[in-house]
């Protein structure tokens, strides 16, 4: 596949990833926190019928995917000497934390995601408040998910950093 149709897909799909986990992170949950009971029925929208949880791990794939791939034509196969390079390490760095931040994402932030949209789904159909159980549960999970995400954030962010700032490495390394 042609390098610019990859860069295409990995800087759009990257945009989206990162985009709607801040969005999400630092404006939408905290809003529907406030807002209480309609809150809790937006989130479960969003979760469960536009499937948010999901394309936020797909978009994470992709991005990865596709800056894996560009990395592998780039760099003649993975060769050491070209990915450390100077012109190149800003890119394997941002690639490395990019890989780690969709780890935590999709295999602590989304399972946690799915079980609040379980809980929620139960809630909304059976229309009645949480127990004392299911309010615990949903506190923790909430609190697991806001630390994690906080880790995805920065993670996203360094990663973004690193790869904006590649060409430029050569200059101070």
């Amino acid at each position: 596949m042609d390098v610019l149709i990859l860069r295409l897909i990995h800087i759009s799909a990257g945009g989206f990833w990162v985009g709607a986990v801040f969005l999400f992170f630092l404006f939408v949950q905290p809003a529907a926190v406030a807002v209480g009971p309609d809150g809790t029925k937006m989130m479960y929208r969003l979760l469960h019928h536009q499937r948010m949880s999901v394309a936020l791990l797909t978009s994470g794939i992709v991005t990865v995917a596709a800056g894996i791939w560009l990395l592998i034509i780039t760099s003649n196969g993975l060769d050491p000497a070209v990915l450390f390079s100077t012109s190149r390490v800003g890119f394997t760095i941002g690639g490395v934390i990019a890989i780690l931040t969709l780890g935590l994402g999709g295999l602590y932030v989304f399972p946690r995601t799915r079980m609040v949209e379980r809980i929620i789904g139960r809630l909304v159909t059976e229309q009645r408040p949480p127990s004392p159980e299911e309010q615990q549960d949903l506190a923790r999970i909430g609190r697991q998910s806001r630390s994690a995400g906080w880790v995805v954030l920065v993670g996203l962010a360094l990663a973004i950093a690193c790869m904006a700032t590649a060409s430029y490495w050569s200059v101070f390394l």
